[in-house]
């Protein structure tokens, strides 16, 4: 007879669906949790992406009008004491000083790289040595590397590079 009950009770447990729905709202509520805190993550890396190719676009152009024709290194410091000197010609720290000054980056995570080949656009078919590397005609080149975290757990830990490049010719 005990064990007809024990039987009983037991099926009766097997049977009982209460709690069900507690368990389908923990499982969907942890999906979409994770699925909206991935989405927001995501739009960080775009627009932090977003910040890198505009940092290159607008480094370059700073670049492209303080060529050689300029009389000096401008005497800048880094930021938050930034400050431009517009009438000088800018050199590799110049440039990353400017790029710093743009705001949305972590500083630590950035890198910038200037260079000036001495050479003039056309140097597939024709090309010709400057007279110094940034004359007016010439190239001037600059890449930023942005090292983005994530920070939502269950997305890649680490780091993810965003580069962005950008090169144009000196104007003045």
């Amino acid at each position: 007879m005990n064990l007809h009950r024990m039987k009983r009770g037991f099926s009766k447990i097997l049977c009982d669906e209460s709690g069900g729905e507690l368990v389908d709202f923990a499982l969907c509520a942890s999906v979409f949790a994770m699925l909206v805190l991935g989405t927001i993550d995501v739009c960080r890396a775009m627009y932090a992406y977003h910040i890198v190719t505009y940092g290159a676009q607008r480094a370059t152009r700073y670049a492209i009008v303080r060529g050689a024709t300029w009389p000096s290194s401008c005497s800048t410091s880094a930021p938050p004491n930034f400050t431009l000197n517009f009438g000088c010609k800018a050199s590799a720290n110049d440039v990353q000083n400017y790029v710093q000054s743009l705001g949305g980056f972590n500083s630590a995570n950035l890198t910038v790289s200037t260079t000036w080949p001495g050479t003039t656009p056309n140097c597939s078919k024709n090309c010709s040595v400057c007279n110094t590397s940034n004359s007016k005609g010439c190239m001037v080149k600059v890449k930023v590397n942005y090292a983005f975290t994530f920070i939502v757990p269950f997305l890649k830990r680490g780091t993810v590079n965003l580069s962005a490049n950008s090169q144009k010719m000196i104007q003045e």
